[in-house]
């Protein structure tokens, strides 16, 4: 779903990966894959990521979660969005008009879908001053 940007707030949701997703990003060399890939506009291919050592499930979320992410940065909804250092949470930094479509947002990402991210992410609307 693309939200309208009309009247949008800034959103940040703070998020806790399941322990499968974190054992799955930390293998070595998937992290740099993936912002390697980020950086240039796409996810990483299945390829490159089963060769990293990503069951092919995993890896197969993982792609369609980056795409998903991508395309919301790509219509200007998605400010930010990354783990934390050490794997096990992230944060999303989002414009929408309202709570709602903040939630809409985690709801349909494939990671929340599969059951990688914990149902207990929360979100706070934030009032950037700089």
């Amino acid at each position: 779903m693309i939200y309208q940007q009309e009247s949008s707030v800034t959103y940040v949701i703070f998020l806790r990966l399941a322990p499968t997703a974190t054992a799955n990003l930390q293998r070595p060399g998937v992290m740099d894959a993936v912002a390697e890939a980020a950086r240039a506009g796409a996810a990483p291919s299945l390829d490159v990521l089963t060769r990293l050592g990503q069951p092919a499930v995993f890896a197969n979320l993982l792609v369609q979660r980056l795409t998903y992410l991508l395309s919301l940065r790509a219509a200007g909804i998605l400010r930010a969005a990354g783990p934390f250092a050490d794997l096990q949470g992230g944060m999303y930094i989002c414009n929408v008009p309202n709570e709602r479509d903040a939630r809409d947002i985690m709801e349909e990402d494939p990671f929340v879908r599969a059951g990688l991210i914990e149902s207990s992410y929360t979100i706070h609307q934030w009032c950037a001053a700089i």
